[in-house]
């Protein structure tokens, strides 16, 4: 089906989207907007529910950024006494398309958790270097993805109102 071949290509994408980010911790905005366009032709909600899914998600994550940067660079900075924490922002530029695809394609529900489950995935490597005791920096789109992946196949949100 149509769908079945514009989700081919987007998974394609999102992986390579996730090495990108592993090594570099950048990735070319030419690529997001393939990822933006992919969902939005593959997403099964009308163009108007996934615009407001998007922006929903999009938006939310930005004030997000927002709070936790300032945070970062004004209380966390002053606490430690280390400057260089004074230009470290919570997240990065390209997790933001990333986040919007994610509501494009699952919807609300079926979004919120899959950003918990990236949530969850990215705080391993996190509790990690706390032990390890180095800062390491790392990419949140691998978690992104691995959990839209988890999402989307597994559809954890209708086990999940079973439950509840």
């Amino acid at each position: 089906t149509q769908e079945f071949i514009f989700m081919c290509l987007l998974s394609y994408v999102l992986i390579t989207l996730s090495f990108i980010d592993l090594k570099y911790k950048a990735v070319p905005d030419y690529l997001l907007l393939i990822v933006f366009i992919l969902s939005l032709i593959a997403s099964n909600f009308p163009i108007i529910e996934s615009f407001k899914n998007a922006f929903l998600f999009s938006g939310a994550f930005v004030l997000l950024n927002f709070v936790i940067t300032f945070y970062i660079q004004n209380i966390k900075s002053k606490i430690l006494k280390d400057e260089s924490l004074k230009t470290q922002e919570a997240l990065g530029v390209g997790d933001i398309p990333i986040i919007a695809l994610i509501g494009i394609i699952l919807g609300l529900s079926g979004g919120l958790v899959a950003i918990f489950l990236a949530a969850f995935f990215a705080i391993i490597p996190a509790i990690y270097s706390n032990f390890v005791k180095e800062d390491i920096q790392t990419p949140f789109i691998p978690y992104l993805v691995l959990g839209f992946f988890a999402e989307y196949f597994f559809n954890l949100e209708t086990i999940i109102k079973v439950f509840y």
